[in-house]
């Protein structure tokens, strides 16, 4: 039987693409997506090692740390996550395995590698049900109503980043010259736009909370604030250096003006 390694290469790089960006769709966290292909690529090059060598459980095991590494590092929940895009690649296979007997078209190929002879349409229509799913009951939505979420996109320096922030009465942090309210989203959500070295060296502004008495976060002015839809204008953002959520929203908004 004839393998082509090529696309024994594209087919697990677009398979784990698609699990890495679940995972960080999941958590609530802006991973740039070339940090997702770079992951992706590593998962890759190790399925198209599995057609020359033997299977080994202690290779798989480094390439799985690997590509949470390269794709999560940075996020503080580098571990918990990579453990998310296990347990998903689990069920994508299960979910890819029941299409495939659906259309009666699966085939197992050498050394447990299961391959692109496998119709694209059975990929397809597995990779449109998880973005369905995700998309539409996964990120948030389940837990919260409509009223207590904000879907909000930011736009800073060229590049922007949406998130699901949860509308918190109890946050009135505000922009003391101009009185606007000032959105907190955690730091890891924000890395498309705003890297670790760029969040150390922006200004701090004081809060206090339960808890904490007297605080900083560092904050930033993005070119533009999208809520619901409506452009807010030039806006200031606090950046939280831990995670807020737990992947149900990434943030707190603020109703004030």
């Amino acid at each position: 039987m004839v393998v082509y390694w090529d696309l024994v290469l594209l087919f697990n790089f677009l398979t784990d693409y698609l699990l890495l960006y679940c995972t960080a769709h999941l958590s609530g966290f802006g991973i740039r997506r070339g940090r997702i292909a770079l992951g992706a690529f590593a998962g890759a090059a190790y399925a198209v090692v599995q057609l020359l060598f033997p299977k080994s459980v202690l290779l798989m095991l480094a390439v799985l740390v690997l590509m949470g590494a390269l794709t999560f590092f940075g996020t503080g929940r580098a571990i918990r996550m990579t453990l998310l895009f296990a347990a998903l690649a689990c069920a994508f296979g299960g979910g890819v395995l029941l299409i495939g007997q659906m259309f009666g078209t699966t085939r197992q190929l050498a050394r447990g590698v299961m391959f692109a002879e496998l119709p694209w349409k059975v990929f397809f229509a597995a990779a449109v049900l998880s973005y369905l799913l995700l998309g539409f009951v996964f990120r948030g939505s389940a837990q919260h109503t409509d009223s207590e979420l904000a879907s909000v996109t930011i736009f800073y320096h060229g590049a922007s980043v949406s998130l699901t922030l949860l509308r918190d009465t109890g946050n009135t942090l505000t922009d003391p010259q101009t009185g606007v309210g000032i959105p907190v989203v955690s730091e890891g959500a924000l890395r498309r736009i705003l890297s670790a070295e760029e969040v150390r060296c922006l200004p701090q502004i004081a809060y206090c909370c339960v808890g904490t008495q007297q605080g900083h976060l560092p904050v930033f002015y993005c070119d533009e604030l999208q809520c619901d839809g409506v452009s807010l204008g030039a806006r200031p953002i606090a950046v939280s250096v831990n995670m807020l959520g737990g992947g149900r929203y990434v943030g707190l908004w603020c109703e004030g003006r």
